[in-house]
């Protein structure tokens, strides 16, 4: 039965409307009469009727005033205004007010009622659209965040998907946390998610955080943080762990990915802790693990082939793209010929290495913005590999990546960045003050990047090409005979002259003074 509630000031008119129409043969009950919009909104608040039938011009409180209020305490339902000729120009208000009808006096019974059957016709449509779109959410929010894991966050526009969920964020950064457990019951799944979304919503009042349904038997947890090293996502992982494990008998284990600064970069703290929970076989189940931890444990798992990983750790973060190249084949060679590594070995191994080469890649993106890489492509792979190739594959294309954003800037060849080194201090070293952080300051590059790459292509350091610079400037001033020693000792970028003299004699073997007289 749907209820109508009748809203008029004149009594006969109000009690007619309420007996004389046959209501309750077609499918209403009159919950309630009032004579004024007071008294009908507490009426109104209390029985959430579908349908109002009021008049448009009352004592005390009006029925738009009332209309106004109806929609704030119960916006689903339709209201018909009832008025005279001389109200009409109320009409025009109750378009705005969205009423369902409006009807002049005297209205026909019949009509009323037919207007009435309309308007709960119209609530039970929109209520049962309304019931299908909260029914399927829980499937549209797994489609999502299977959309994501499938296709990447820079393929996904994130921000309108969730907007498309009616997901609001404030931020001003954000995070993802998700919890895994066995169940896959759909009403042991839902209690589950009430649980998550009770604990989150109550573990910190100012927390803003959203639970949606992530896969089967997996519930992802949207955070608004105040920064991007906001503790409280940590600290809510673990007593939400804490709790769940109490409250379900089932292995739960809780991943939580980085924090970023804007709701569209949400799909990579997701994707990060996607992979740390699909590492849980390997770091273990029932418990909570972070990316970062993931990356951690990696360090300290012993391996077969340690040497040569920390020799190919060393040579990535010294920035030397070819000598990692060289460390890989030998690790793999390594690998093949031990024949015990296991192949979650080989998966912490890739998943170790492609976080640092994705560190390297975007410090150098800047230097080429052409260059982009799918973070959660890689991931995928990863988890995905069968073999050692596979795994050598995926670390040769990140390698690939990373030399191209390093070294490929305006057609220069490999060893550009040494080339602009040397050229600089060709035109420079009569200054006294160049140093090699200095000139890797003017090439753009890291001071210990710029040492390891002169090492490499010369041979030699950045202090020996250097004095050789400056000595060859210094035999030919010398050469010429008609140059003081400490003129020669400034335009070669000495600024003490006993220390040239030094420098020079045990570069030639002679003293300036020897040198000049011997070679004038």
């Amino acid at each position: 039965m749907h209820k109508v509630i009748v809203v008029e000031d004149d009594r006969i008119i109000r009690r007619g409307i309420c007996q004389a129409i046959p209501w309750g043969e077609h499918g209403f009950v009159v919950a309630g009469e009032a004579g004024d919009g007071e008294v009908a909104l507490e009426l109104i608040e209390k029985e959430q009727p579908q349908v109002v039938v009021s008049d448009i011009n009352m004592p005390f409180m009006s029925g738009l005033e009332m209309a106004k209020q109806i929609k704030e305490r119960s916006p689903e339902t339709r209201i018909i205004f009832l008025t005279g000729y001389e109200d009409f120009k109320y009409a025009q208000e109750a378009v705005k007010l969205k009423a369902f009808d409006y009807l002049l006096k005297p209205v026909d019974s019949e009509y009323l009622l037919n207007k009435a059957k309309e308007a709960a016709a119209d609530w039970e449509k929109e209520s049962v659209k309304e019931k299908r779109i909260i029914e399927s959410l829980p499937l549209l929010q797994q489609k999502f965040f299977q959309k994501l894991i499938r296709e990447g966050d820079y393929r996904v526009d994130v921000e309108n998907e969730l907007l498309g969920l009616d997901v609001h964020m404030e931020g001003p950064f954000f995070a993802v946390i998700l919890v895994k457990n066995t169940i896959e019951l759909d009403l042991e799944g839902h209690l589950i998610k009430e649980k998550i979304t009770s604990f989150s919503s109550s573990y910190f009042n100012d927390l803003g955080c959203l639970v949606m349904n992530a896969d089967v038997g997996e519930h992802a947890i949207l955070l608004s943080l105040e920064n991007d090293q906001d503790s409280r996502k940590g600290e809510l992982a673990k007593a939400l762990f804490t709790y769940l494990s109490n409250e379900i008998d089932d292995a739960i284990t809780i991943t939580h990915g980085r924090a970023y600064p804007n709701l569209f970069e949400v799909g990579k703290s997701f994707l990060e802790a996607r992979v740390a929970m699909d590492m849980r076989h390997i770091m273990g189940t029932g418990r909570v693990i972070s990316l970062d931890e993931t990356v951690s444990k990696c360090d300290k798992t012993e391996n077969l082939v340690h040497d040569l990983e920390m020799k190919l750790e060393n040579d990535i973060k010294s920035g030397l793209p070819e000598k990692v190249k060289e460390t890989l084949i030998d690790l793999s060679t390594a690998i093949v010929d031990r024949k015990m590594v296991a192949l979650s070995d080989l998966k912490v191994l890739a998943f170790k290495f492609s976080t640092m080469l994705f560190f390297e890649i975007e410090k150098w993106k800047k230097e080429d913005s052409t260059n982009s890489f799918n973070s959660s492509d890689v991931y995928k792979s990863i988890m995905e590999l069968t073999t050692l190739t596979e795994m050598t594959n995926i670390l040769h294309s990140l390698l690939e990546q990373w030399s191209t954003a390093m070294f490929k800037k305006k057609g220069n060849n490999y060893y550009s960045h040494v080339d602009q080194a040397i050229k600089y201090m060709q035109g420079n070293f009569h200054d006294s003050s160049l140093t090699l952080q200095r000139v890797a300051e003017i090439i753009h590059v890291s001071t210990p990047y710029l040492s390891n790459l002169f090492k490499m292509e010369k041979g030699f350091n950045f202090g020996d090409y250097l004095l050789e610079l400056r000595m060859k400037k210094a035999m030919g001033l010398l050469g010429e005979g008609n140059i003081k020693t400490y003129e020669v000792c400034e335009q070669v970028g000495y600024s003490n002259p006993q220390y040239f003299g030094i420098c020079f004699k045990k570069y030639t073997g002679f003293t300036p003074a020897e040198f000049k007289k011997k070679f004038k």
